[in-house]
């Protein structure tokens, strides 16, 4: 049968509107926006308001701020031992004790003659006194008024130099008593029981805990930005957490060879946490900032002096600006205005991720 005019009309629309269709869906597709970009968890950060230094950083070793050397003043055999190693003693508590028989001796031998002195003494001004009494009225001479005088100014040496003698002798006993002469730890004994304690020898050595100084050294270029008064943190080998500490002394010349200024840190160590002899390593602050939102530094973009940072607001990167409070290039970090609590940043520069992008979260940090 021959195809009639009208179906070959209407088999051309139908191509037509097909072909149309198939135009108007394909431009449609080459026009559509681009998927939303992933960000992994590390990709970026919520915005945290938290404490901020800026430090100069140290190393040094604790040293008890004050301790003390207990030696023999007299050299004698060791009757006794109160304390050992490590034990903490006050000021006053007996260490040890000397043998004190042959002093004791002593002692009692110049008392007597001292008494014998005050006896001679007391002779020798009844004498001149009747000599004085007998020259007064002329019936001696001068002269021998002036020998009495004389035997008596001798008994008052003598006596004095008794007093002395005695003086030294009683010392010399109390000597055998060794006692703490500070609050503090014994950290050395070197005698026992029955050993010969030899003159000016050191027994004992005490340290006062209470307190520790801790000496680091600074580099001539950096003293300038220090002064007294300063805050610290530091941390030990061993001990998790910082310990505090402020600078009191910085010496004004410089180590021979290093150029380097030593600086004096003090320690209030009341709960003995610490120790003398260890290691201690942390900064010195130089400024601090405690109320601002604090960033990574690869968070934050500076392209001619107008810091700004991406963050993601409604499903989009946004471009803000921000102000810096506080640099802390040691610690890799920065505080800025300009950011709410909260709000959620990119952590890096992203390869690829601009201003204006749509982007999804995979999680957040």
């Amino acid at each position: 049968m021959k195809p009639t005019p009208f179906l070959l009309i209407l088999s051309l629309l139908v191509l037509t509107a097909c072909n149309e269709s198939s135009s108007s869906a394909a431009k449609e597709e080459g026009t559509k926006a681009p998927p939303a970009r992933e960000l992994a968890a590390a990709d970026v950060l919520v915005a945290k308001v938290a404490p901020l230094a800026d430090t100069l950083a140290f190393t040094g070793t604790l040293n008890a701020l004050d301790s003390s050397t207990v030696a023999a003043e007299v050299e004698a055999v060791v009757r006794e031992v109160a304390v050992r190693e490590g034990e903490r003693v006050r000021r006053g508590q007996l260490l040890a004790r000397l043998d004190n028989e042959t002093l004791a001796q002593s002692v009692a031998e110049q008392e007597a003659q001292l008494a014998n002195s005050r006896a001679r003494l007391g002779l020798a001004r009844v004498k001149r006194d009747k000599q004085r009494e007998l020259y007064d009225r002329g019936f001696i001479s001068r002269l021998a008024f002036e020998e009495v005088e004389s035997d008596f100014q001798v008994r008052v040496g003598e006596l004095k130099a008794q007093e002395a003698q005695l003086a030294r002798a009683r010392k010399s006993l109390g000597d055998t008593r060794l006692s703490a002469p500070i609050d503090g730890v014994v950290y050395q004994r070197a005698i026992n029981p029955g050993e010969l304690a030899q003159r000016n020898t050191p027994l004992f050595r005490i340290a006062d805990l209470s307190v520790l100084e801790l000496a680091a050294s600074v580099p001539a270029r950096l003293v300038g930005k220090l002064h007294v008064g300063q805050h610290a943190r530091f941390s030990v080998e061993g001990l998790a957490e910082e310990f505090d500490a402020e600078l009191v002394r910085l010496n004004p010349v410089a180590a021979g060879g290093t150029r380097s200024f030593t600086v004096y840190l003090r320690v209030a160590n009341r709960d003995g946490r610490l120790s003398a002899g260890q290691f201690a390593k942390g900064g010195i602050v130089l400024n601090e900032v405690v109320d601002a939102v604090s960033l990574p530094l690869a968070a934050l973009h500076d392209l001619g002096g107008k810091p700004w940072v991406l963050l993601l607001e409604h499903g989009r990167i946004v471009k803000r600006p921000v102000s810096v409070r506080l640099l802390a290039e040691g610690a890799g970090r920065v505080a800025v205005a300009g950011v709410k609590p909260g709000e959620t940043l990119l952590a890096a520069n992203l390869l690829g991720v601009n201003p204006g992008d749509a982007v999804t979260l995979a999680g957040a940090r």
